[in-house]
């Protein structure tokens, strides 16, 4: 909450915390991999956050993302050089920060700093500050009541040659419809910090507020970003929605408001405040964004501007899309500073044609590009090109791209087409059980041709039963379903439809899904009579697992028919549904069981009433 910034690195990490879950007094941080040549943009509940056109090392941040109370969705649309777009969305539910009473949660991790995996550099890498250095931090949370929690923390830092240590304690509670919060914060080195806040509904929308005090040389990166020692900081965020119209067409202009002051140890100070709100039109949303900011130096003189940029994109419903993009200055003008407008045509399913033109008022001028994307089964061929007039550079490139990788299902290795490894992915088999213990061995039948749903795309498994599951996304819950009308026998079912993941990119999740053959169970339920027997109509029976679960229920008819449909394999013991039982006074002579087998079958089973006071 105070001090250590999360950053990205090679390390490890542990937490019992949803992964989808977060304090409404808490910011995102997203990055990932910009392949060379896209542009990445973030919306927020609709509204555009920022966009990100030249990568940092190969990877794209967009920090100090604010949330709002309750669900939070973000997506990020990938916009490639030939015409590509993909989209991730992330779902974040944002509560107050309190946990029920005797709950605990924590944070464990350990990287080293910006440092990816394999040490890998490209050739433009330019180090970060404290790259390579070492940082660990733990949080533990605590419900203490069912109105405060408790929070606190220990992080370390390695500083240019020395090791920084930071202790937090703090509570989140609420006052009324308030959240509050309240922070203390000490380092090794005689730093110390105070601060306080509170968030909930205001004006139609949500606020979060927050001030922090600091002496003795503290350093909060979560509020500077940077290393440098802070005197204080106030933070201000306000979302929500501007309606105008009818209530039978009322329109909606989501707004998201921040201001931030921060006080250096040094005397500096900076302000910042950003204005963004994003309207949709038939087929297109249209953003503007307004950002001021002012620095007031060690001498107290100070610089201030005002700039904008407003943003048009078309959604993807048609063959065309369009994007434009127009920058803007407004302190020091008021001029336009850059315009940038592309269009992607789509000539059929495989194949796009995309242009671009983008003009720089300040020095970097007309600049053209044209490009072209066919899509085959494993792999894309590009050409595209771009020319810049005022710097008279050009460059033309043929592309041949492609994803490689090994299926841990078919333990086969594969080509298709790029950007599968952005993206987690998923092999599946589908499979009819014949010995009912839910695991592919022999004498199991593969199923050709049934359909698996995930991420609203579909995919078919071939002669061997299996597929590959591809773009299903990074770090957001995905469900998987099997599509039962796909199935060769309407008389098949699985044993489960669906399971949920978390996917992750570059990794494969490998499941089986077992199908089996259903059956039926029929037979004739009789009541045992002084003179004679005969058939018992209107009594509800039921079938019951192994569990005590019940698995189906059927009315007995005239004669005391009963079927039962559907049946999956298992052991089931007959019974009357014991409310009817109890009304009537009869009881079953025995426990009627049967024992329905993978294969599938027409079973019988007969079943004897009594007048419970005459079976004694």
């Amino acid at each position: 909450p105070v001090g250590l910034r999360g950053r990205a690195g090679r390390g490890g990490f542990i937490s019992n915390r949803p992964v989808e879950s977060a304090s409404v007094f808490e910011q995102i941080d997203l990055r990932g991999i910009l392949p060379n040549g896209y542009e990445v943009e973030l919306y927020r509940n609709g509204v555009l956050v920022g966009s990100i056109a030249n990568a940092v090392n190969g990877q794209y941040e967009f920090l100090e993302v604010p949330v709002d109370y309750g669900l939070n969705v973000f997506r990020l649309v990938f916009f490639g050089p030939q015409g590509q777009r993909r989209e991730e969305v992330r779902r974040i539910t944002v509560g107050d920060g309190r946990l029920a009473k005797g709950d605990l949660e924590y944070e464990v991790g350990v990287i080293q700093r910006d440092v990816n995996l394999l040490e890998v550099q490209g050739p433009n890498f330019n180090p970060t500050e404290g790259f390579g250095n070492w940082q660990g931090a733990a949080q533990f949370s605590y419900g203490v009541t069912s109105d405060i929690t408790a929070i606190s923390s220990v992080s370390y830092f390695e500083n240019d040659g020395a090791n920084d240590f930071v202790g937090t304690a703090g509570i989140r509670t609420g006052i009324g419809s308030l959240a509050v919060r309240a922070d203390a914060a000490a380092s090794d080195k005689g730093g110390f910090a105070l601060g306080v806040g509170t968030g909930g509904r205001a004006l139609g929308g949500s606020f979060t507020l927050s001030h922090f005090e600091y002496d003795g040389g503290f350093i909060d990166e979560i509020r500077s970003n940077s290393r440098d020692m802070l005197q204080r900081a106030t933070e201000f965020d306000f979302n929500t929605n501007l309606n105008f119209g009818s209530e039978l067409k009322r329109k909606s202009v989501p707004i998201a408001a921040r201001l931030r002051h921060i006080e250096f140890a040094d005397g500096r100070t900076d302000t910042d405040a950003v204005l963004r709100g994003s309207y949709r039109l038939p087929g297109m949303i249209v953003s503007n964004t307004l950002e001021y900011s002012r620095d007031t130096g060690l001498d107290g003189s100070g610089f201030s501007q005002l700039i904008g940029n407003f943003d048009l994109a078309t959604f993807r419903r048609s063959r065309t899309q369009i994007r434009g993009s127009v920058g803007y200055t407004v302190t020091q003008g008021p001029d336009i500073t850059n315009v940038e407008a592309g269009v992607d045509y789509q000539l059929d399913d495989r194949t796009v044609v995309s242009g671009q033109a983008g003009y720089s008022f300040n020095g970097g001028g007309l600049n053209l590009g044209a490009s072209a994307i066919r899509e085959f089964d494993r792999f894309s061929i590009a050409l595209d090109g771009n020319y810049g007039f005022e710097q008279q550079n050009y460059s033309v490139a043929l592309r041949l791209g492609f994803s490689f990788g090994r299926d841990p299902l078919s333990r086969r290795f594969f080509l298709d087409r790029p950007g599968q490894a952005s993206s987690g992915a998923s092999s599946v088999r589908a499979f009819q059980d014949m010995n009912g213990d839910r695991v592919f061995n022999d004498g199991d039948v593969p199923l050709d041709g049934v359909d698996f749903i995930a991420s609203n795309n579909t995919f078919t498994t071939d002669q061997n039963g299996m597929a590959r599951l591809t773009q299903i996304g990074n770090g957001n819950r995905a469900s998987i379903q099997v599509d039962p009308s796909t199935f060769p026998d309407i008389l098949m079912a699985p044993v489960e439809r669906g399971v949920e993941i978390v996917p992750r990119a570059g990794r494969f999740h490998v499941m089986d899904f077992p199908i089996v053959a259903l059956s039926e169970v029929e037979g004739t339920v009789t009541f045992k009579g002084e003179e004679n027997d005969r058939g018992v109509s209107g009594l509800r029976l039921q079938l019951l697992d192994v569990s005590g679960k019940v698995a189906a229920t059927v009315r007995s008819e005239r004669d005391g028919y009963f079927f039962f449909e559907q049946i999956k394999p298992g052991a089931y013991t007959l019974r009357i549904e014991p409310k009817q039982a109890q009304q009537l006074g009869i009881c079953l002579a025995s426990d009627p069981a049967v024992n329905v087998e993978p294969q599938g079958g027409i079973y019988s089973v007969d079943a004897l009433v009594y007048a419970c006071e005459d079976k004694d």
